[in-house]
């Protein structure tokens, strides 16, 4: 519409006007097409509009927005294409409140009105606009009270260990009624991903190879770390459904319907691996070097890294003091990986219960225990106060302040419970580790590297070696 300066307008304003029945009953017996059309003729003419165009969507339902009809009249209501809405009744554009409070913010944006004819509401107007303001309190309610019922729909599913997908996940193919079903072609790579990570491969090395090979994630985008990082942590794979819903709720897992791809043996142990190299307990470097980031010096404390030497046709690799090399605040000398391994079977072989009795951590933490004991403690009070305000048996004050004082109960010992070392925690009891090595020393040089370092950094956290004079000696072993 073509306005003067003050904003009044030149010409007829241009109106569109939308029709919809939803069924050829209500075409029949209700407010017809023909009878709504009629109406809406009516009133442009009374009020000397100029008709752009009568939108209609015949036997159609409201519940969304896909309909020929009611699209098009988005698309010219974007391109400007008239001044005005108008309908006979606003469910005839949508019975969804959430669509409607969509069309009328594109109708404002667009500074064109809506008309209702049956509520009589015009947007123009204070009333209208005050229509608007009520509309999106209803809106927002609706989609609150949605995202509610939905969770509680999703954590019943999970309960009953059913999974919540949504798309595909690499491995399955999701049916029309939720099942997912293994898809062998990819089934295949997810295995490879796990087995390579177990025997050694980090997570960027696994990416590029797949990539470098032509395997393409779901929608033919590639691997990367954080992806091959999901993948091999993602529970569904061993058979399980795993639901987390709030930041602090506790995770839902349940045995799943599916078919798993992973043997649970190898997922978990995976998963120590993933932990481990979390805790820094592992080394990430390469399967070049058997005692990567586990061999530290007692002078200095710095780690001793992994060097090749290779002017020798061996290409003999050995371990350097990082204080010495990098810091230049040590003298403690190398060591050759061959005399670093005889090192560790001798000392272990002599010293294995000593070091057992001196160095590997007792299973139970006191003060973690009696945090954690204390924490759930809290949970069951705060739990029996919910129900008895629910019951009308505790007044809101007293709830209330309860409630308060005990949360920050809570905030202060969890606050305490991370200033707590983790503890290591290893499938191999310390005397199984010691005779793992033992029984290993005669077979050493008959592994492969990638072998070599499998087993020794799932045995030892850390080894702390000295040189005295000619002599090197370990100070201390822990184990894993």
């Amino acid at each position: 519409m073509i306005v003067k300066a003050d904003g009044t307008p030149i010409g007829k304003i241009r109106a569109a006007l939308y029709t919809r029945v939803s069924t050829e009953r209500q075409s029949q017996e209700g407010y017809s097409l023909e009878a709504q059309h009629d109406q809406l003729i009516a009133y442009t003419n009374d009020n000397k509009m100029q008709i752009f165009k009568i939108y209609t969507d015949p036997g159609v339902s409201a519940k969304n927005l896909k309909r020929p009809g009611v699209q098009e009249l988005i698309r010219d209501l974007k391109a400007g294409m008239f001044d005005c809405v108008i309908v006979h009744k606003l469910d005839r554009l949508t019975r969804n409140i959430s669509d409607l409070y969509g069309l009328v913010e594109l109708v404002n944006e667009k500074n064109v009105k809506l008309i209702s004819l049956s509520e009589q509401i015009d947007t123009s107007n204070p009333m209208g606009r005050m229509f608007v303001y009520l509309l999106g309190i209803f809106a927002q309610m609706f989609r609150e009270n949605l995202g509610e019922e939905v969770t509680k729909g999703m954590k019943k599913r999970a309960e009953k260990g059913l999974h919540n997908i949504t798309v595909d996940l690499y491995g399955y193919e999701r049916q029309d009624n939720g099942d997912l079903i293994v898809k062998e072609e990819e089934a295949k790579w997810v295995r490879w991903m796990f087995e390579r990570y177990a025997a050694g491969d980090g997570s960027p090395k696994i990416a590029k190879s797949l990539n470098r090979q032509g395997i393409r994630r779901n929608k033919g985008s590639k691997w990367d770390h954080s992806k091959v990082m999901l993948s091999l942590g993602n529970k569904h794979y061993c058979g399980q459904v795993h639901n987390k819903f709030k930041k602090d709720d506790e995770a839902i897992v349940r045995q799943g319907t599916h078919e798993p791809i992973i043997d649970p043996e190898l997922f978990n142990r995976v998963q120590v691996i993933m932990e481990r190299k979390r805790e820094g307990l592992i080394s990430q470097n390469s399967y070049d070097y058997v005692f990567g980031g586990i061999v530290k010096c007692a002078k200095c404390g710095y780690t001793y890294t992994g060097l090749t030497d290779k002017r020798t046709p061996s290409h003999a690799r050995h371990y350097a003091c990082g204080g010495k090399a990098r810091a230049g605040i040590c003298d403690q000398g190398g060591i050759s990986e061959k005399k670093l391994a005889n090192l560790i079977f001798k000392t272990t072989f002599a010293k294995g219960e000593e070091y057992t009795r001196k160095h590997v951590p007792s299973k139970q933490n006191d003060e973690e225990a009696e945090i954690r004991k204390a924490i759930r403690e809290s949970e069951a009070r705060r739990e029996r106060w919910q129900m008895a305000y629910g019951d009308g048996n505790m007044p809101y004050e007293d709830f209330s302040k309860r409630m308060q004082a005990e949360m920050l109960m809570i905030t202060e010992i969890e606050k305490k419970l991370s200033t707590i070392p983790k503890q290591v925690v290893s499938h191999l009891s310390s005397e199984a580790a010691v005779k793992m090595i033992n029984d290993m020393k005669e077979n050493w040089d008959l592994f492969e590297q990638r072998t070599k370092k499998d087993i020794m950094q799932s045995i030892f956290q850390r080894i702390v070696i000295r040189k005295d004079g000619d002599i090197w000696r370990i100070d201390e072993i822990v184990w894993a």
